[in-house]
């Protein structure tokens, strides 16, 4: 491709830009310079910083490192602050020592017309929460969402917000 157009620098450098590089094999010394650039980068975070030291991530061995890899923010490993909640529904047992309704033994449609009760069991939006926040076993969740569907479909509780007054169990 640039054999055809006078490439300053003569024709090797001109060949030089044909040819494809051949691929980078990893030097004996890249497995040292890899170790030495951690432990840098962890000696100036701890020299800089007046806090607890922070990890930083490992460099693997055998690969290239990229110049966007040696930035700080790329390099640091941050711990998330909190603790994110649970995307899974309890287990049975769980569910069991934790549902108000089935250690009382109490119906959820029983409660139909008690907003109070039902109105924790809704998000700020009206929608009924889900059995990952509420902690109830799936008989009773079944139950609770028929019965705050027959209070909205009764008028005892709104149908698109949450009765500002109750909030004793979910916030």
């Amino acid at each position: 491709m640039f054999s055809r157009v006078a490439v300053r620098g003569g024709p090797r450098l001109a060949a030089s830009l044909t040819t494809r590089a051949a691929p980078r094999t990893p030097t004996p010394g890249m497995k040292e310079l890899q170790n030495a650039l951690g432990e840098e980068a962890t000696r100036e975070a701890a020299a800089t910083s007046t806090e607890i030291p922070v990890s930083v991530k490992p460099v693997k061995a055998g690969r290239a490192i990229r110049p966007h890899e040696l930035s700080y923010s790329n390099r640091v490993l941050e711990s998330t602050p909190y603790r994110k909640p649970s995307q899974v529904a309890p287990t049975t047992a769980r569910a069991k020592s934790r549902d108000i309704f089935h250690q009382l033994s109490v119906n959820p449609l029983d409660l139909a017309t008690n907003p109070l009760i039902l109105s924790n069991f809704v998000t700020e939006m009206g929608q009924i929460r889900p059995r990952t926040q509420t902690q109830l076993t799936v008989k009773s969740q079944r139950r609770l969402g028929k019965a705050i569907r027959r209070a909205r479909m009764m008028g005892v509780l709104p149908l698109l917000s949450k009765l500002p007054e109750a909030s004793w169990r979910f916030k």
